[in-house]
């Protein structure tokens, strides 16, 4: 058995990730509101304008606090108190005025609220609901701890409960709550307030022109950004110092970590980990749904891996490729890292993950952030019509939020870099969500499956097949436990 070791480093890093969502937003949500704001949702880009869809709450006062629960994100993207603003900072004025926006309307003020760490949470959550104590209205959870046990706990309600929730408005990711539903009921859910983590490639503007290739945007424009084609472009960089040893000093094509990022390439090459079947609702472990192809992405990642062009480092005991030191043409990167790098000198651009190949549709962005639950108690003891409410008021007004979010990102005013901009329009828009990785702590063969493309890729005695023989049905009876199918 693998040292589990990886495993809490990457739960860690998971847990440590910050959020962002799909979309930009719309105009005014109440009826003295300003005219227009920034646009909304899967609908325009970052600083257009849009009054599409205005969400019908009338302004009221109920007097009384919202309680969030925010494991392991960053909770000044979230709620931030006046006296925590700094002075020019606009990404802290668009998160401060959003608050003051939904105190204004619905006299709700959101704070808040300690429910224990990462590991203890859910079972404190599930105790406020067994004994109708209606202390948290909104608990952000981690990417897969504890979720699990909030679902088999019936300790969320779901969204569609909340009579003010529209689940059709822009500002939710309506995709990415169909693939989480539990017996029909929207448990987890996504809107534009969840700032979203997940992994991105980043390229070397400068690299790139110095080798003459093509423009990776362009690429991506024409739906021409495959995994062969990222890999055939690393491939021209692969640079000795000349002591005649790869390592941090050399240049390369490719790098990043090789363990949680290249989970990403089978969301991006549109396979799944766990599906559900249309036909029954059960859901089942998908990894041999298109064997054949799970088996070549397999090869193509694995054969980058070891490659001389490219500087994967492992999931322990590494030395990591910085990325702004300029050896190395394209990163696997986490989309929160872009805000440190965006600091550094160095000229980069942004790429969403690479489809198969040309004829796959989409682009698709595993989310490595963790997911919205209402707990069951506001249904008993509180106030689902006021908790919509503010859910619906919290996603409407992040449209200043994005924005500014997206400008700290890139180190730059969006209608400064607007093609970069598009880019990560385009990472955010094709975010979603899979019950393998959501359900990954169900059991250890489950946790193994999810990591399954990584181990490969670090260990020559691993395969598919041996994969799928040591832990399917063992990962199978875990999900038939969670879902009580």
């Amino acid at each position: 058995m693998k040292n589990r070791l990886p495993h809490l480093i990457a739960m860690l890093l998971a847990c440590l990730m910050l959020l962002s969502s799909v979309s930009i937003l719309a105009g005014c949500a109440k009826e003295d509101a300003p005219d227009t704001e920034t646009a909304s949702g899967q609908n325009g880009t970052a600083g257009e304008t849009s009054t599409e869809y205005v969400p019908d709450i009338a302004k009221k006062n109920y007097n009384t606090t919202f309680n969030v629960v925010a494991i392991g994100f960053n909770q000044d993207l979230l709620i931030l108190d006046e006296d925590k603003k700094r002075d020019g900072n606009s990404l802290d004025e668009a998160v401060y005025e959003r608050g003051v926006l939904v105190k204004e309307q619905l006299g709700v003020e959101c704070e808040f609220a300690d429910a224990g760490d990462w590991i203890s949470y859910s079972g404190k959550i599930a105790n406020t609901v067994q004994t109708g104590d209606d202390a948290y209205q909104l608990v952000l959870t981690h990417v897969y701890q504890g979720v699990t046990d909030l679902v088999t706990s019936n300790s969320l309600m779901s969204f569609t409960d909340l009579p003010s929730v529209n689940l059709d408005a822009p500002y939710w990711n309506r995709n990415l709550m169909e693939s989480l539903k539990v017996d029909d009921r929207y448990l987890l859910g996504y809107s534009d307030f969840c700032l979203s983590s997940t992994h991105c490639v980043v390229f070397n503007k400068d690299m790139l022109q110095n080798y003459r290739l093509e423009d990776p945007y362009a690429l991506v424009n024409n739906k021409k950004w495959t995994v062969d084609k990222l890999f055939s472009l690393a491939s021209a960089v692969s640079e000795d110092n000349g002591d005649g040893k790869w390592t941090v000093d050399d240049y390369y094509g490719i790098s990043g970590w090789g363990w949680v990022p290249l989970i990403t390439f089978i969301t991006s090459c549109d396979m799944k980990i766990v599906d559900r079947d249309e036909d029954t609702g059960r859901y089942y472990v998908a990894y041999e749904d298109n064997t054949e192809k799970m088996l070549s992405l397999i090869d193509k990642v694995t054969t980058m891996y070891k490659a001389n062009y490219s500087y994967m480092w492992p999931s322990v005991n590494y030395t990591a490729l910085k990325f702004a030191e300029g050896h190395s043409l394209f990163q696997l990167y986490s989309t929160t890292g872009l805000i440190s790098l965006a600091t550094e000198k160095i000229r980069f651009g942004v790429l969403p993950y690479p489809k198969f190949d040309e004829k796959q549709e989409n682009y698709r962005s595993l989310n490595w952030n963790g997911l919205m639950g209402v707990p069951a108690s506001v249904n008993k003891a509180g106030n689902p019509q006021m908790v919509g409410e503010v859910l619906e008021l919290l996603g409407y007004y992040t449209g200043t939020v994005k924005t500014a979010y997206y400008e700290l990102q890139l180190g730059a005013k969006v209608s400064e870099a607007q093609e970069d901009a598009d880019m990560l329009d385009i990472i955010w828009k094709s975010l979603v969500s899979d019950i393998g990785l959501v359900c990954c702590n169900s059991s250890g063969s489950m946790d193994n499956l999810v990591y399954m493309l990584p181990m490969i890729c670090e260990s020559p005695k691993k395969n598919f097949s041996s994969f799928m023989r040591s832990n399917k049905d063992s990962a199978q009876k875990g999900l038939d436990k969670v879902f009580k199918q």
